[in-house]
């Protein structure tokens, strides 16, 4: 038996969380990568993508992260419905929401506020993939626990070993790149989850 809950779940809510997931990953990705293509200045071998968070594309590049972290959390809590069990798991999902929230407030904390938004990034780029390895460490459903605890394990790599590489072997490249790869494999986690959540059958 997968590991469902086994009261009875509205699957609407599933569906909805779901599509929110798909949603909260697809359209904020698209609406970033277009303020880079709008941003005159931006340049990927020397600028983070936080920066743009008071250029020239400020208002689209906020929006998309509020947007993002908004849908991101309702798709966690879809996420908290679909497992039981472990509380390694449930401790995953909360750290999910968590980092969903953070993501919200680097749109409204821009990097203006320097300290407040490095945390609030910080937040969601560690806090998002230690849920997925938590989530994985915890369900017992094995598609599930391989992709999440991979996911999870690149995605840190990504964000806190690949800068440090860059910056050691002197790298003509910034830190927005790191930023997309792990923003990518949170997606790919994110897009596969909910999958589950929209297919979902009781």
């Amino acid at each position: 038996m997968s590991e469902k809950a086994k009261r009875k779940i509205d699957p609407r809510l599933l569906w909805l969380s779901g599509l929110s997931g798909i949603l909260g990953s697809v359209l904020p990705l698209i609406m970033v990568l277009a303020a880079t293509v709008l941003s005159s200045w931006f340049r990927w071998d020397t600028n983070a993508l936080s920066e743009m968070g008071v250029g020239e594309e400020a208002v689209l590049f906020n929006t998309a992260v509020l947007l993002g972290g908004i849908l991101n959390f309702l798709f966690a809590l879809g996420v908290q419905q679909y497992f039981i069990g472990a509380k390694v798991v449930k401790t995953g999902v909360v750290s999910i929401m968590v980092s969903s929230v953070c993501l919200a407030l680097v749109g409204i904390f821009t990097i203006e506020h320097n300290l407040i938004h490095g945390v609030f990034a910080l937040g969601y780029f560690v806090l998002a993939p230690v849920g997925f390895v938590m989530i994985g460490l915890g369900t017992k459903e094995s598609a599930i626990k391989k992709f999440s605890v991979v996911c999870g394990l690149i995605a840190l790599l990504a964000i806190l070993v690949l800068p440090i590489i860059i910056l050691f072997l002197s790298f003509k490249v910034g830190f927005a790149v790191p930023e997309l790869i792990e923003s990518l494999i949170i997606s790919a986690w994110t897009i596969f989850m909910s999958s589950k959540l929209v297919f979902h059958r009781n």
